[in-house]
């Protein structure tokens, strides 16, 4: 059984997040929505949330540790060096080196992470629902099945027009 896919394009984000209250509380499901920017309202109705923000903080925690205990055995442990009078462990000097490489680290696992979780490197063919679709419209994408009636389909239609969809595609993937 294939899936058909209406598609509405968007001028602007206000009319998508119209779209998307209408859709659901006409509870016509919605599969995804393509924008250009970041449209938190967007993610907040579609009910997504990422866990990438708690990686980082354990990230960052587990990269002080690491960054602490590397200064820590090359200092005190494998090369003392006494200069200039100075203990061995002389711990604000370290604070510096510390955050500078707590937050190398963080960012890097973090980037490393979000493009392994999202499938993302180099070659990947992109997905684009609307090939003439620029880097200034809203895409909106509602998941209609063979088996709903076409009353459903004219209905979620009649909403996406109203909502102010300047375009509707409908597709079969």
């Amino acid at each position: 059984m294939k899936d058909k896919d209406i598609i509405a394009v968007f001028e602007n984000d206000l009319d998508l997040v119209k779209a998307i209250g209408s859709l659901k509380e006409s509870s016509i499901p919605v599969r995804d929505a393509f924008t250009p920017f970041p449209v938190h309202d967007v993610l907040k109705m579609l009910g997504r949330k990422s866990r990438l923000p708690y990686f980082s903080v354990m990230a960052g925690a587990g990269s002080i540790i690491l960054v602490f205990a590397f200064l820590y055995y090359t200092a005190v442990i494998d090369y003392p060096i006494n200069y200039g009078g100075k203990p061995y462990f002389a711990f604000p000097s370290f604070v510096v080196i510390i955050f500078l490489l707590t937050i190398l680290i963080t960012f890097i696992s973090t980037v490393l992470v979000f493009h392994f979780r999202t499938g993302l490197f180099p070659g990947k063919e992109p997905e684009i629902p609307v090939p003439d679709s620029s880097d200034d419209r809203f895409i909106l994408t509602v998941g209609v099945d063979e088996g709903l009636s076409g009353e459903m389909r004219s209905m979620a239609k009649e909403i996406l027009t109203k909502s102010g969809a300047l375009e509707i595609i409908e597709t079969e993937q």
